[in-house]
Parts: structure tokens; sequence; C-alpha cells
């Protein structure tokens, strides 16, 4: 048997589409063990009831891809998940449980990928390598596709930063998310976004905030995706009144990521009593960045 701890991710910030992934103080965990009968999951915790159990688990499909990589059928398993990441809100839970059924698989068969392996599978899985390269290795991942090869790096975040989470009820899906996004752009607007997530890894590399505002605006997605998410500009306006040094969907929507340097309860406290204010049904908490990515026990 073998487990496997994986914590959400949050990706983009503003700016860095599909490129930027940040993983989160808050967990999938799940044991992995072979079975001689057929295929047994049960799960626990956030969106249990949602989540398959049968082969159409994305924990399952993840696994026999490993088992198809090396060659053997994939036997019986028996799969208990215990999630903490909510569901279809822009937290990387599909690349959470994509990475949860690749490490512990490889580990369970013995074909001990590595990283570099694992996050290439994931990438064929998801299609886009952020939320996986965060989950996978922890921190703040600079991701790129290249003749598709994923090139991944990771920074340190800062420990005394903490995010602050709004969660709304609403579910969107990448795919819905990624409907409103128009075919083209214009080269203005991809040079904006060049010029702010080169400046948004410069902020977290050198640990200088003070451009962290202007580093994660965004003309190539949040103008879109933010309609979908009701009160987003006036949960962004309240962000920065509140102490935010960052604002941003996370993800694909619907929840609202706030960057701070503080342990303060302020930008919470503004963002639970602004939810209630517009109706909008959301839990606001704060949580810390994830240095530490997969683990197995």
């Amino acid at each position: 048997m073998v487990k496997v701890r994986v914590p959400a991710s949050t990706s983009n910030l503003g700016s860095g589409f599909d490129c930027f992934g940040l993983a989160l103080k808050m967990y999938l965990t799940v044991e992995m063990e072979l079975s001689r009968g057929a295929l047994e999951i049960s799960a626990v915790g956030e969106g249990s009831a949602e989540i398959p159990k049968d082969e159409r688990n994305l924990i399952y499909q993840s696994a026999q891809k490993i088992f198809k990589k090396i060659g053997r059928p994939l036997p019986g398993l028996q799969i208990k998940i215990d999630n903490h990441i909510p569901l279809f809100r822009g937290l990387g839970s599909s690349g959470a449980a994509t990475v949860a059924g690749l490490v512990g698989a490889s580990q369970l068969c013995g074909a001990n990928l590595s990283d570099e392996e694992i996050l290439n599978l994931a990438n064929e899985i998801e299609g886009h390598p952020e939320n996986a390269a965060a989950s996978l290795r922890g921190g703040l991942t600079i991701n790129c596709v290249t003749d598709g090869w994923v090139l991944s790096k990771k920074i340190f975040v800062d420990e005394a930063l903490r995010a602050v989470m709004v969660i709304p009820e609403l579910k969107i899906s990448t795919p819905e998310a990624r409907t409103v996004l128009p075919q083209t752009v214009t080269r203005e607007n991809a040079v904006f976004n060049l010029q702010r997530s080169a400046l948004l890894a410069h902020s977290f590399i050198t640990r200088d905030y003070t451009t962290l505002k202007t580093a994660m605006q965004d003309r190539l997605h949040q103008p879109y995706r933010k309609r979908l998410i009701p009160g987003y500009d006036a949960f962004e306006t309240a962000g920065y009144q509140n102490g935010a040094l960052g604002v941003c969907i996370s993800g694909s929507g619907s929840a609202i990521l706030g960057i701070v340097e503080s342990t303060d309860q302020k930008l919470q406290h503004a963002w639970q009593a602004l939810a209630d204010q517009l109706n909008v049904p959301a839990q606001v908490l704060i949580t810390e960045f994830e240095n530490q990515g997969a683990e197995i026990s």
C-alpha cells in the first residue's frame, strides 16, 4: 500500500496564463493498494459524492497511464480518497488527482519514475502543466511546453506570504472557462502580458512585492472569465483597499486569490462582508503556500 498527499494549487496569477502554478496548503490524500478483485474506490471530504467511483475516476485513469507506460496490465486496485480541495473552483483539484494517481501507481508498481517523467505524463492527461507541476513540486512553478516536453522551474515561496481565498459555491469547469476566451489577441495585449509575467517572476525571486499589483494585471483571460464570477470587480477593488499585494482569479475560477504579507485577517473579514453584501454564497479562508509538493508515506 502507498499513501500520497498532494497539495492544491492556484494558477495563472493574472498575467501568467497557462504558465505559473503555485501550491497551496490544502490537500488531497490518496491511499492506493493492489487488489485481486475489481476496482474499489471510496471517498470522503470535499465533493466526495461527486467523485466517480468507477473507471471514470481521474486517479484511477492516471494510475492506468503508469501501468501502460511500463507495459504491465493494470491489476485490481483499492483507492481511498480523502479530499480537502474544492472541486471546479480553480484550485487544481484535477491536477492534484492526476499527480496522486501517477505518483501512487509509480511507487506501487516499482516504476519509480522521475518528477520530470511524472509531470510529462500529467501534461498528456491535463493538456496544460501548471497545476500538476505545482502539486508535484510545490512552490511557484514556471512552466513551458517545448516540442511536447514540459520544462518546469521552481521558485521557493516566501513563508511570510499568505493566500486569502474567496471560494464561491459556484462551480466553473476549465473547459467551460476556456470557451469564453477569444481565439486571437492583439499584439498590444500580448506584449502587455509578456511584460507583466516577467515582472511577476522577478517579484517572487527577489521578494520585492511592490510591483506585484502591476505584475498580476492581465488582458488575455481575466477580462472574459470575470464575467462568470459574480462581483469579481468589487472583490478586486476591496482586495487592494484591504492590504492585498495582488488579486486575481484563481486558475479558471470561480475562486478569487488575494496575496498578503501578513497573518492579519483584515482582508478575510472584508471579503466575507462583501460576499454577504452581494449575496454571493462563498467561504473566505486564509491558507499558506506549500513549498514541498507531493509526499509519499
